[in-house]
Formats: C-alpha cells, structure tokens, sequence
C-alpha cells in the first residue's frame, strides 16, 4: 500500500502549485454547521476493496472483470516478489559482484575486471543481460545473450551496463556511465489504473468523522479506533497480523474545518521486536539496525508544501499525509492544510520534488547523507504514464567536526559526479498500453560514477557490514512479505461477493435514474 502511494501521489504538486490555490482553512471547532461528516470520504459499509473496482476498463461488469485481473496479478506478484531464483550461471556473475550496497561506488573499478562475462559493446560498453519468466511457484531470472524486449506476459529484460567516460582511457578508466534497466510485460493494469484506484482509497482514509474533534496532531483517541475497529471488520487476517507485528502509537487524527472534515493520516508504528523471533536471522538484523539508524524523506511542491513525509527513527516508523474531502491535500509545517486538495486521477501532468537523508550511528558518531534531492515530471495519457526523476542537488555528507573534512575529500567528487555529470542521475519509471492488450512497463537508472580508490577501500569495509544482511536475511525477508501477503489474500478472497455487489449497485442506480 506503502508503495502504492509513493508512485501515485506525487504528480499533483506542480498542478496545485501552477493554479488559484485556496487559503488555508483553520483546524478548529467551528461554532457553525459544516458540511456533512462524510463529505467526500467513502462511507463505512462500503467494503475496503471496492478501489480494486479501478484496475479494470470502465463498461458493464467492470467489479467482475476487476477480480479477475487482480486474480492475475496476485498469482504473478507472488511469484516475482516472494520466491525469485536465478539460474546457476547468473549466480556465479552475481558471486562476482560487490554487495548491492556498494556497486555503484565500485562501479569503475569493475569494468575491468576480466573474470565478469561482459558483452562488449561497439562503442566500449561493458554489459551483463538477464531475462526472467515465471516457473512452477517462482521467477526464474538467467544470462542472456543479449537485450530482447519481453514478447509474452509476465516476462521481463535486464541490462546492468558500464560505458567509459570520455576522460578514461583503455588503461585508466576514471569514470563511468552506468546504466541499470528492466522491462516487463504484464497483463493486468498499468500504472494509470493503481492512481486511479489510489485515489478512490483516500477516500477510504477516515475514522469517524465525528466531535470531540483533535485539538492537535499525535492523540491516539476515539478515531484511531474507529478506523482500526473498520479495519479488524474488513481484513480481519491483515489486521491480525498487524496488531502482531506492529504496535500503533498513532493512526491519524481529525479536525474540523469550515470547509468541512480534515483528516491527518499520522501514522507514528514501531515494530514488535519480540515477534519477530520466528525469523532469527532477521531479528538479529533488524534489532541491530533500529538504534542506529535514521531516515528521513518528503516531497514537495513548489511552494515548500509537504505531500508526503515519512521517516524510519530508531524503530519509529512514521508516515504523514493529508486528506480533505477525500483528496489528497498538501500541508505545511505545522500540519495544517496549505491549498486545495486534487483529485489524483485527474491530472495529465504535473511536478514535484523529493528530498531524503539517511545517517547511521556508530560509536556515538553520526555519519550519512543528507539533501538527496530529485525533481520529477508526470506524464499520463489515454495509454502511458511517465516518471522522469532526475538529481537536482548534490548530496551533502553528515559526519563528526574534523572527519567532515576528510570524507568531504574522499566522496565529494563521487557525489558531485553523481549529482552533475551527464545533467545528473536520471530514474525513469513508465507504463503503457500495448496494441495487443497488455501493458509494458519500463525503468531505468543512469548515473555517472567517478573512480575513487580510497572511497572504494571503505566500500570494502563496508561490504563487510552488508554481508549481515545477506541471502539468508532477504530470504527471511521475502518470508514475512509473504506473510501479510497471504494475509491481505486471505481478506482479498473473503470479500470477493462485495465486491461483485458494487456490479450490482451501479446497475440498480442506472435502472432508478431511467
């Protein structure tokens, strides 16, 4: 869901940003009647899954058709998600790579490495291609001779590729242009279909809706209750698992405004430690991560409005959004609304900006980045939406008085090359429809990644804390993921005859309009 939000929510800065914005209405207790409590928002008997409505072309049966492509993609998803596999050949390339963690930094130094079965390209580029289909209950992914678009469903293409900078020679390769991208063809929904349906799920976000309202943000009260008890209704699997492995501080909070109901979606969780022991390799790594570090990240419109703010703070995981009306509504510092809410699904274009930071600690010193910053741009039409994210700011290192200097003089040129070299990274993310019915979607990052052999020597150092989260650890990982996955299924399946009554209700309301 978490995901589902970070992709769809983002297009409407720029949109909000460019227009008439309205004035910022008060939280308050207004003396006067406001509009009705559920004003926009869904009401309490309409069933959590009535979004997935949106994942289907609009016509007759449009709930029916519905399930059946979610059907679909829950079969797929739990496939590529849960059990990938790779084939003993990929295997021994990925043996031969660093950790994930520290690729890019040792990008430059591994175009040369003559033991990777590169494929050479004309103009010098060095690349490894992958392929990757469903088989029995997994995803298998393999070498592949070359790039080759998908041409069945549920088949994807890779490419990891290094190209020299133009100050390298064949000797001393000083740079590289990187570039890591993939491609999958699904027959299920695009990414236009997961806004559309986002956007009905706001709708979705509320407690009761009702006095005594909040007077300030983080109260866990009467209506953190009355959304977890719709919750426990809804997707009493989901919930269980939640209440097991999550302890909430704070859901969201409620105010009342004279333009009607604001709700805060204020989630202040933190992880049940304890619960985790049934996956001991994960614990282990998980209770050694929760008091060292700290993330933070926001996007923005153009007005220094927040969107979205989420943070990980020593085992808080905190996430903040604002809706009014059921639509997204951006907010300020003091988490009052900022301008108008907008309608996700009602926007062809529009954009807005990221910034992160992440620090760990580590014998009572802070050490990390901060300032990581992307502007992107949206794009939907009838058939594509388009994500174009590129670095706007070069990355700022946190670390003690005196050792600032000293890393600044080891990273500082990595982190200005991946900042300005060839305008900046660049993250691309689409989707579109193809002639044939199904959809392709496509993504890629490209950077430019300077040689730095005392930052690559800490990367060493550092591969060596990476291995703590290991296969072992992923796999684990992958199981608890699998877990609440099994879960939502579970809640999914159990209200599958609701969801075909929205079939039902649209055709009745059409029948009382004739």
């Amino acid at each position: 869901m978490t995901a589902a939000i970070l992709i769809t929510i983002c297009p409407i800065a720029t949109f909000a940003a460019s227009g008439a914005t309205a004035a910022p209405p008060r939280i308050s207790t207004p003396a006067k009647p406001t509009l009705a409590p559920t004003s926009g928002f869904a009401p309490d008997n309409r069933t959590l899954f009535a979004p997935i409505v949106y994942l289907a072309p609009p016509g007759p049966a449009r709930a029916s058709r519905a399930i059946a492509i979610l059907n679909r993609q829950l079969d797929f998803q739990r496939k590529i998600s849960f059990h990938p596999k790779l084939a003993p050949a990929l295997q021994d390339v990925v043996d031969l790579l660093p950790p994930r963690q520290s690729t890019m930094i040792r990008a430059a130094a591994l175009y040369s490495k003559p033991a990777i079965p590169w494929r050479d390209e004309p103009d010098g580029t060095h690349q490894i291609c992958v392929a990757g289909r469903p088989i029995d209950a997994g995803y298998l992914y393999t070498l592949s001779p070359d790039w080759r678009s998908p041409e069945q469903p549920s088949r994807f293409s890779g490419v990891f590729g290094l190209k020299p900078g133009p100050d390298s020679t064949p000797t001393n390769i000083s740079s590289v242009t990187a570039a890591l991208a993939g491609e999958l063809m699904i027959d299920t929904y695009g990414i236009g279909a997961i806004v559309d349906a986002s956007a009905d799920a706001l709708r979705e976000v509320h407690g009761d809706l009702r006095p005594p309202w909040d007077s300030s943000p983080g109260a866990f009260n009467h209506h953190d209750r009355a959304a977890l008890d719709k919750f426990h209704r809804q997707m009493p699997h989901l919930a269980a698992k939640f209440d097991h492995y999550f302890k909430f501080n704070n859901l969201l909070d409620e105010f009342n405004s004279p333009a009607g109901p604001i709700v805060l979606l204020n989630v202040d969780a933190e992880v049940r430690q304890d619960a985790l022991r049934k996956y001991p390799l994960l614990y282990d790594f998980y209770r050694k991560v929760v008091p060292a570090v700290t993330a933070k990240s926001v996007i923005l419109d153009s007005h220094g409005n927040f969107w979205m703010r989420e943070a990980f703070d020593h085992g808080h995981i905190r996430l903040t959004m604002m809706i009014q009306g059921g639509l997204l509504t951006p907010f300020n510092d003091a988490m009052q609304p900022a301008g108008a809410g907008i309608a996700l699904n009602e926007i062809a274009r529009g954009r807005y900006r990221t910034l992160a930071s992440v620090q760990v600690t580590s014998l009572a010193m802070n050490f990390g980045l901060s300032n990581v910053g992307f502007a992107t741009d949206y794009r939907r039409d009838l058939g594509s939406v388009t994500f174009v994210n590129r670095m706007d700011a070069v990355p700022q290192l946190i670390a003690p008085p005196g050792v600032h200097q000293m890393m600044d003089l080891i990273a500082g040129d990595f982190l200005r090359g991946l900042a300005t070299g060839n305008g900046g990274m660049n993250v691309n993310l689409s989707s579109r429809l193809l002639p044939n019915g199904t959809y392709d979607f496509s993504g890629g990052v490209t950077a430019q990644l300077n040689y730095s052999p005392t930052l690559e020597l800490l990367a060493r150092i550092g591969d060596a804390i990476a291995k703590k989260h290991n296969d072992q650890v992923r796999a684990e990982e992958r199981a608890f993921g699998e877990e609440l996955f099994d879960a939502f299924v579970a809640d999914y399946n159990d209200a599958r005859p609701a969801i075909v009554t929205l079939d039902l209700d649209k055709d009745n309301q059409q029948e009382k309009s004739k």
